[in-house]
């Protein structure tokens, strides 16, 4: 369950424009402050502080899922693999490779940027972001951004040195702004300059990229992957980390011959899905546009929690299990996965009274709905409506369709799925235009539903893939759940 990420093209600094006298000292630190996760700390309030590591121990503890500890080297090793090469991982190495270029360029020139010149700048931020309309000025723009104060003031001191020393480059006189695109193209010359080398894994000689100046060692890399990527990334890594590591203890068994057949099993799994649902991209193609390889992915721990899960099941269960399973539990996997409608939503905000929140009353919803029911004629001209007027943002745009929605479907509220099956199991066929149900009031409005068509409950092959799928989400929860696990706030710089 690797993290997905979005192509943002080349790195760009972000621009204010209510910021513009100072946003050339504003760019690196803004940039650095998107990417960096907002802090949160776990379910007991404050932050747990990580334990400093020991003779006996293989780094520093970065965070806890119930009795087992999670530290700093395991959880970069698979950063480095899950984010490494990814888009956001090749854009924070670029940025770190821009802080470490402007610090050598300034020690170069003896360039030295002092608590005052930050003290400044800051005060100069400040008091435009006040004029622009926060109240609460700097200190309440970077509390949004996640950031502390001190670790802003090191982005500011990088912001600071690249200005000055574009400006001196360049030659641009003082009291005439050194746009960010001066600053950006500038430094991206000092680093080609310079003979920058991205490297590509196994990163053999320990370097993930060099120049002339320096290097960037692998585990430098790692560490600012762990230090810059979003929260939800790190702890998702790190629960996966942490439950691999309890699926482990309670199958302590498992010799790598039958984890080696386990893991090809889940491979093969993913593979016949992706061929399923992408028949024109390969699946060793979807790797590479994502900055993996099948070897990386082998080696992922979600595709070992997935597989041992999946051989936890089997056996402990076999055939004869699952099937036991589900007569214990037939109304529950019936209600889930059993008989099924293929819905369409479409829904108007109302109450009993018109108000400044309500515009219409729910009499007022029925007869709108009926009014434009009018109008329809098939499942299309159903969707069309619901592009254009129906009020409930999650399904507008994908015109309404929940798909297929079952008794128990917990997507779909009680109300729409108890008129909806009165009508499945009264017995009613679905023309192939389709039929509308309702209009059906909610507590907050009038709903239609656009049935297009029914399916039976499936058979057993495919309602044991069900059962068993719903018997390894058992195992994995039993075993660790996203919800325990915290990170650990690091211990400071001074005491590491």
């Amino acid at each position: 369950m690797p993290g997905r990420f979005p192509s943002r093209g080349p790195i760009s600094w972000p621009s204010r424009t209510e910021l513009s006298p100072v946003l050339p000292l504003f760019s690196i630190a803004l940039c650095l402050a998107a990417l960096s996760p907002s802090p949160r700390p776990h379910q007991g309030g404050e932050p747990i502080q990580a334990s400093a590591a020991s003779p006996d121990q293989p780094g520093q503890a970065v965070a806890r899922g119930k009795d087992l500890l999670l530290f700093d080297a395991e959880l970069e090793e698979v950063l480095l693999e899950r984010f490494g090469l990814a888009p956001d991982g090749r854009e924070l190495l670029r940025l770190l490779l821009n802080a470490r270029m402007l610090d050598h360029l300034a020690r170069e020139q003896g360039l030295v940027i002092s608590a005052k010149d930050i003290d400044l700048a800051w005060g100069r931020l400040d008091r435009e972001i006040k004029a622009s309309g926060e109240a609460g000025g700097l200190a309440k723009e970077i509390e949004g951004q996640g950031l502390g104060r001190e670790e802003f003031r090191q982005f500011l001191r990088l912001s600071i040195l690249q200005e000055r020393l574009t400006r001196e480059a360049l030659g641009i006189p003082a009291g005439k702004e050194v746009t960010g695109a001066q600053q950006e193209i500038w430094l991206d010359d000092q680093l080609t300059g310079r003979n920058l080398e991205i490297l590509t894994p196994p990163w053999a000689d320990g370097h993930v990229a060099r120049c002339d100046s320096f290097a960037v060692t692998v585990e430098e890399f790692g560490r600012f992957l762990r230090q810059r990527l979003p929260r939800d990334e790190i702890e998702e890594t790190s629960w996966h980390l942490l439950l691999l590591e309890g699926i482990h203890r309670r199958m302590p068994d498992i010799a790598p011959e039958a984890l080696e057949r386990a893991v090809d099993s889940e491979l093969d799994r993913r593979r016949q899905r992706h061929a399923m649902d992408n028949p024109g991209l390969g699946f060793e193609e979807l790797l590479g546009a994502q900055g993996r390889s099948l070897e990386t992915l082998r080696r992922d721990p979600s595709v070992h929690i997935a597989a041992l899960s999946h051989l936890w099941v089997d056996r402990t269960f076999g055939d004869e299990g699952l099937r036991a399973t589900f007569e214990q539990e037939r109304a529950r996997f019936e209600g889930l996965f059993g008989k099924a409608a293929r819905t369409h939503l479409m829904f108007l905000v109302a109450s009993r009274h018109r108000n400044e929140l309500n515009p219409r009353t729910f009499d007022e919803a029925d007869q709108e709905l009926a009014r434009m029911l009018a109008n329809v004629g098939n499942t299309d001209d159903f969707a069309a409506l619901v592009r254009s007027f129906s009020e409930e943002p999650k399904t507008r745009e994908a015109g309404g369709e929940l798909g297929w929605v079952t008794r128990d479907d917990p997507r779909v509220p009680p109300v729409l799925r108890d008129a909806l099956f009165r009508f499945v199991d009264g017995g009613a066929s679905v023309p192939p235009e389709g039929t509308p149900l309702g209009p059906l009031r909610l507590d907050g409005g009038c709903a239609v539903l656009w049935v297009s068509g029914l399916r039976k409950s499936p058979d057993w092959e495919r309602m044991a893939e069900h059962v068993h799928d719903d018997l390894r989400r058992r195992f994995i929860e039993e075993t660790l759940v996203r919800s325990e696990v915290q990170l650990l706030s690091p211990q400071p710089a001074k005491e590491r």
